[in-house]
């Protein structure tokens, strides 16, 4: 049995939603908990901003034998490409505008008969307005320090 005061402090608490109807308490806090399910069920996320380009590498360590179906997985996807292959190990680039996607690329790598491990060897993720933004020139001075 709750005291007054446990009532009070309820009905303050719910906003006195139970104050004309004379509803108990714990009908008015379930009440109160299936409104808050319906807020959270009907939350809109907020605007996206623009979206990041994902650029990652990755050391794809495989058989020989694994050779073709890594190369038809790379073909598959086009955010994939085959920067250095090798007979048992290769390196594979992913830029995409999903986040998720770099890390479901590795597992689809894994994933590949004859492939031992796929490793993550970077991962850098930039605005894409940013990466169409011209470079600065610079100029490159030997480490000999001659000029051209």
């Amino acid at each position: 049995m709750s005291s007054p005061d446990q009532n009070r402090d309820t009905h303050i608490r719910l906003g006195n939603r139970n104050k004309d109807t004379h509803e108990p308490p714990e009908l008015v806090q379930h009440q109160a908990r299936q409104d808050s399910e319906q807020d959270q069920d009907t939350h809109t996320p907020p605007p996206a901003q623009d979206p990041d380009t994902h650029i990652a590498s990755f050391i794809v360590q495989h058989r020989d034998s694994a050779a073709d179906a890594l190369g038809a997985l790379i073909a598959a996807h086009p955010d994939l490409e085959l920067a250095l292959p090798s007979p048992t190990r290769s390196i594979v680039i992913c830029e995409s505008a999903d986040r998720h996607a770099v890390m479901q690329r590795v597992d689809q790598l894994q994933a590949l008969p004859g492939v031992l491990n796929v490793l993550l060897v970077y991962h850098h993720a930039e605005p894409a307005p940013a990466l169409a933004e011209p470079l600065a020139t610079s100029t490159v001075t030997p480490a000999n320090g001659a000029t051209s």
